[in-house]
């Protein structure tokens, strides 16, 4: 007597069983839990069935094996099946004595739960008990299969889900991760996976979760082809800072259906910290190109991923990110020295902090973000999604047809005026925009334990701190407080010096405070002040004396969000640049432009120090902006 062959479901019910084994998924997911006429066969003497898999939604055309533990089937005895009410057997085709596969339709309104399933091969009725499950939602991913080391899109086209953004979430299995997952509605969504060039080949279940425990099952939703793609890349290693042209050579890719792109992965995952500066293809599984180091970039092991339209390769640790050296030449350093005031809207408490805080950083190169040059070939070359006079570095160039900010009422004169002024073009009527951004945190670097600001009248000493999540070091002084900023002074900064850092040094004059302390004293902003845009709205403070080099700004401002912070028609701001000891007025014809809601009233005394820079630095225009600052609400109606 031989030995019946193996199943051709082996590979299948193999995964099954690791997925049971360390997935928890419903009772019903495992052959031999459910779904099988073990014990009652056991007892009669005849083969056992299975069903699998064991669950259908309702509305789905699937194909079911019925598996027998010993030859059960034949080629001269009929075969039929029998799901019940609801479910029509569409045909059954026998593979050989063990194996058999059952099309079936489920109807939309087929019962739910567990059914007894019912086999008849001739004259012999094989039931397996619970063997199949009527379940509401299911879903299908297409395409079902992959290979090896490829990276594509698939979509989940589901039946009877309601699928949310930011909840649900699927699941391929080890080996397969999910680098973005879209829902696009409540029963189709894309997933962009990537299946490693080590993972197990066969076919596995995909789980979708919904959120709160509800998980729905795909069986053998997706089959991993035994077919690798395989890639390599060179060099293995690249310096922060450095151009490095590199080689990538494939298997089984076509590079010349489309036009690849390249992304790096680190640990965390995507990292634009690196910029392909160009790519050549030279034939179908080889290409060349040039990228460019951020002197930033992050440190370790990076995936690289080739994309053609949807689908692609993936190379993973294909090279090694290693640190590049500093250089005293590179520092640029960044102050700050100032008031920040919050009038409480409920109490009328005002609130004050100062900051003081020196950063010494490299910045970062290439330059991050990229602006946009080239502003008439109609490409997005600053890879930032604006294009041409859509993206407001071309605009603040100068390089589109535009509409100046026009002032509504009287023209500003010298630093006492006050209007209205609307947003800024883009000539063509459109959106206009310049990110978002996702840049790498610049390198910094420390000076010694503390450093310090001292003038005529008195000395603000900054302790070195280590942000642990940024890797940022810098330097502050966290107790500080109004006494310390000292009006009508100029600080010098000092440096204490540290050997694997900056050295000793002196920088004359560079960071000065405001002139004087001032005071808002009309109207009282808080406790839901509320004013008639159809009426003036009248304004004072008390600066102690005019300064030339400084400045003293009031704005009522409205982002580019819609609501109470707009201006009706378009977005601008309304306010004045008065510096003396007088009133002024935003008039009636000006404030009916906002539109009604609560609005912030930004208040500030602002001057600006000299340029400077270390000696040896090539950033020699480091300026620190002084400032007392006050924010305030009202209520426009």
């Amino acid at each position: 007597m031989t030995a019946p062959p193996p199943p051709p479901s082996l590979a299948r019910a193999l995964g099954l069983a690791v997925l049971c084994g360390g997935l928890v998924l419903p009772a019903i997911g495992c052959k031999g839990d459910k779904g099988s006429d073990t014990g009652a066969a056991a007892a009669s003497g005849k083969p056992s069935l299975s069903v699998y898999p064991p669950t259908g939604g309702q509305g789905v055309e699937l194909e079911l094996d019925l598996t027998a533990t010993a030859s059960a089937f034949d080629f001269t005895s009929e075969v039929s099946a029998d799901f019940g009410e609801g479910i029509e057997v569409l045909r059954v085709d026998g593979d050989d004595g063990w194996h058999a596969r059952a099309t079936i339709q489920v109807a939309d309104d087929a019962a739910l739960g567990q059914r007894d399933v019912v086999v008849q091969v001739g004259s012999i009725a094989h039931t397996v008990p619970d063997g199949f499950d009527v379940i509401a939602e299911s879903f299908e991913v297409l395409p079902p299969q992959a290979r090896m080391g490829e990276t594509l899109v698939v979509d989940l086209k589901g039946s009877n889900t309601a699928w949310e953004s930011g909840v649900t979430w699927p699941d391929f299995g080890d080996g397969i991760e999910v680098e973005e997952f879209t829902v696009l509605t409540g029963s189709l969504a894309q997933a962009r996976v990537s299946i490693d060039v080590d993972t197990v080949p066969g076919p596995r279940n995909v789980v979708v979760d919904n959120g709160a425990g509800a998980r729905v099952v795909d069986y053998d939703g997706f089959l991993v082809d035994r077919v690798a793609l395989a890639a390599t890349f060179e060099p293995t290693l690249a310096e922060q800072g450095d151009t490095v042209e590199f080689t990538i050579r494939s298997r089984g890719t076509d590079f010349l259906s489309g036009t690849p792109r390249l992304s790096f992965i680190d640990r965390f995952g995507t990292n634009p910290d690196i910029i392909i500066d160009s790519v050549t293809v030279l034939d179908a599984e080889n290409l060349y190109g040039r990228m460019t180091l951020s002197n930033a970039a992050a440190l370790g092991m990076r995936e690289v991923q080739i994309t053609i339209g949807d689908e692609g390769v993936a190379i993973p640790d294909a090279f090694e990110v290693v640190a590049g050296a500093w250089d005293v030449r590179d520092v640029a350093i960044d102050l700050d020295f100032n008031v920040v005031r919050q009038r409480d809207n409920e109490t009328g408490e005002l609130f004050e902090r100062v900051n003081a805080q020196v950063i010494f950083f490299i910045p970062l190169d290439p330059p991050c973000p990229i602006p946009e040059t080239e502003c008439g070939d109609e490409q997005d070359n600053a890879g930032d999604g604006w294009v041409d006079c859509g993206d407001l570095d071309c605009v603040m160039a100068g390089a589109c047809p535009s509409t100046p900010p026009t002032p509504v009422g009287e023209e500003p004169s010298g630093y006492d005026g006050t209007s209205v002024t609307g947003a800024v073009s883009s000539g063509g009527g459109g959106e206009v925009g310049n990110g978002p951004y996702d840049c790498p945190m610049p390198v910094t670097v420390p000076a010694g334990d503390f450093v310090w600001f001292e003038s005529e009248a008195n000395t603000v000493t900054l302790e070195k701190t280590y942000d642990a999540e940024s890797g940022i070091v810098y330097y502050v002084d966290a107790d500080a407080t109004i006494d310390d900023y000292v009006p009508d002074q100029v600080y010098d900064l000092h440096t204490q010096g540290q050997a694997d850092g900056l050295g000793e040094y002196l920088l004359e004059d560079v960071i000065p405070t405001v002139p004087s302390d001032w005071e808002w004293t009309f109207p009282e902003l808080w406790g839901n002040y509320t004013h008639n845009r159809a009426e003036d709205f009248v304004f004072r403070w008390t600066p102690a004396r005019t300064y030339p080099d400084a400045i003293f700004v009031m704005t009522i401002f409205n982002s580019d969000a819609p609501g109470p912070l707009s201006i009706e028609g378009g977005s601008g701001w309304g306010g004045g640049t008065p510096w003396d000891d007088g009133e002024h007025t935003l008039t009636a014809a000006e404030m009916s432009m906002f539109a009604p809601g609560i609005v912030p009233v930004y208040t500030y005394s602002a001057i600006s120090g000299p340029e400077f820079g270390l000696p040896d630095s090539i950033y020699q225009e480091n300026q620190a902006q002084s400032y007392i600052y006050l924010v305030q609400q009202m209520v426009l109606e």
